[in-house]
């Protein structure tokens, strides 16, 4: 997705990187009184877990790179995903060995180098790490809580988004056994944490059924929070787009999604002893009732069908027939046709759109037969520093995406007229169909089934065998298996 780079995560790298990938003594840069800047010496021995961490996490979380480091391009790294999924696991344990070196780490550090640990596969380890600072005299309860909070994401979470192995699956179960022993007003938002963490580790295993299940769960323990606030707040989190997801897929799971939903906005209302006490509150209960009304029309949209996918100008596709409002020359394209599509929404200057396309471009040779990879863009009004027109800006995208990329997949644009804003602005009109399925992070995806329902939704792409396969061979099996089912006569 297009999302910001954290910079604590980019002051740790800067610390780190030199040290001990290279073997020389680091620099931090810090500024003199005379208001020069000068080097302060920082040896690999003095980088505590927690730094090497935050690079680590640096390093696989983003897809821009680090500079300083070949081959880099206007100070964004080129290098492919494996590429730095391999340098991760290499820093790592070079990491893991220099803190071995140091001899005993002080006991806060444990659960850091645990996470090391893991990444290098040494989990015995990690776990021997975990417990220690566990047992360590002084800890306390909530240190406990988050203890096993966090064995729970390290052992289910991969850089790679691939399923955890069912040794570290059975790890994580364990410590949510152990966290669903606290006393639960204590650890009940954290409970529930751990259990939306799960849905994505089954989902990501295959097992729906599992995913399904233990969401249902995370709302469960959403609603023995204490506190007004943090429970509402759980209930407006973004996990209900994963819940609802894996609930779709399962038998009466769109009744279900349709009592959760209820049963969820229950939880905005502001006990009226608390809101006499905080008029505040009525204004935090407004926001989460609107956060979770964006949420809730996405997923309204599982298991129904799509809008039509309406453009301007099409591209590697014959131009729809059927007209459509909005901007001159709009056309609308219906997705009943039988064609099981995967179809991606973005923009230009969104650069996880752009690395999108690049794998759509690779990933259509996987595509099964009667299966299609498609994507829609809009205009943004401009085109570099430049304000222009509608028809121009499609020309630029066309000139990049066909003679420069010379992309071959079928794809779209919205050139949606400028109006006039309330403070004497202008914007491009917003495409239909992205404004009708609330598509608000790029790139988006959903998979539609050849009846035209939405089947999946997710947001990013990291390749067709990853995100889509699954999925995929699923609508295929069904479509096949109702090719062969005869008609009964009525």
């Amino acid at each position: 997705m297009n999302i910001p780079i954290r910079a604590w995560a980019w002051c740790a790298l800067a610390i780190a990187i030199p040290a001990i990938a290279i073997g020389q003594t680091a620099t931090l840069s810090a500024t003199s009184p005379d208001s020069t800047v000068r080097d302060i010496p920082l040896t690999a021995t003095q980088m505590t877990a927690a730094g090497y961490v935050s690079a680590m996490e640096a390093f696989a979380w983003s897809d821009m790179g680090t500079p300083g480091m070949h081959p880099v391009i206007n100070g964004h790294l080129t290098m492919h995903h494996d590429s730095v999924a391999v340098l991760v696991d290499s820093l790592a344990r070079v990491w893991v060995h220099a803190l071995h070196q140091r001899g005993t780490l002080p006991p806060r550090e444990l659960i850091s180098q645990a996470a090391l640990e893991i990444e290098v596969g040494h989990d015995a380890d990690a776990r021997r790490d975990i417990e220690t600072w566990i047992r360590t005299p002084g800890v306390s309860q909530r240190d406990s809580i988050n203890a096993f909070k966090t064995a729970v994401e390290l052992f289910t979470r991969t850089f790679d988004f691939s399923a955890p192995s069912p040794a570290r699956m059975q790890m994580a179960r364990d410590y949510i056994a152990r966290l669903e022993a606290m006393p639960r007003e204590a650890a009940a938002s954290d409970l529930a944490w751990v259990r939306f963490v799960m849905v994505g580790a089954y989902a990501r295993a295959g097992e729906a059924d599992s995913a399904a299940a233990i969401g249902l769960r995370g709302y469960a323990a959403c609603q023995q929070i204490p506190a007004w606030d943090r429970r509402a707040m759980c209930a407006a989190g973004e996990y209900i787009l994963d819940v609802t997801h894996v609930l779709s897929g399962q038998p009466h799971g769109l009744a279900q999604i349709d009592s959760l939903l209820t049963a969820l906005k229950r939880e905005f209302v502001v006990p009226p002893a608390l809101l006499a006490k905080d008029t505040a509150l009525g204004r935090l209960a407004m926001g989460l009732r609107g956060m979770f009304a964006q949420s809730e029309a996405k997923l309204r949209w599982f298991g129904h069908p799509a809008p039509p996918v309406v453009a301007t100008h099409w591209f590697n596709q014959p131009t729809p027939k059927i007209p459509a409002a909005g901007a001159p020359g709009a056309r609308a394209l219906p997705l009943t046709d039988g064609t099981i599509r995967i179809i991606g929404f973005g923009w230009f200057t969104c650069g996880a759109c752009r690395r999108a396309m690049k794998h759509m471009q690779q990933d259509q040779t996987l595509l099964p037969r009667g299966v299609q990879l498609m994507y829609v863009e809009w205009t943004q009004g401009f085109w570099g520093s430049d304000l222009v027109e509608p028809a121009e800006e499609v020309e630029h995208l066309r000139h990049y995406w066909l003679d420069k990329k010379k992309y071959t997949f079928p794809f779209a644009i919205w050139a949606g007229p400028k109006d006039s804003t309330a403070d004497g602005g202008l914007l491009p009109r917003a495409l239909p169909t992205a404004k009708a399925l609330r598509i608000d992070a790029g790139p988006t995806f959903i998979v539609v089934d050849g009846h035209g329902v939405i089947r999946h939704w997710q947001q990013g792409y990291y390749t067709y065998t990853h995100d889509f396969d699954r999925v995929i061979k699923k609508l295929v099996r069904e479509r096949d298996q109702a090719a062969k089912t005869p008609a009964v006569l009525q």
